[in-house]
């Protein structure tokens, strides 16, 4: 089985630009501080949207 990568652009405003060069200089690898902020942020709001889809599969289901 082959490993497939996959690749996802993102555009950052120039102040977000300028807040990760502010961070380049203190040593912190930009890609890995923007890779851990998504999957923080995926962590975080992941139970309130799995609870969200159950909650709207439960509204749709039809008793006949």
């Amino acid at each position: 089985m082959k490993l497939k990568t996959e690749y996802q652009t993102f555009r950052f405003t120039m102040q977000q630009i300028e807040t990760l060069n502010k961070l380049a200089k203190f040593n912190v690898k930009k890609s890995e501080f923007v890779r851990m902020a998504i999957k923080e942020k995926i962590e975080r709001d992941y139970p309130v949207l799995i609870a969200e889809k159950i909650r709207l599969d439960n509204l749709i289901k039809c008793p006949f």
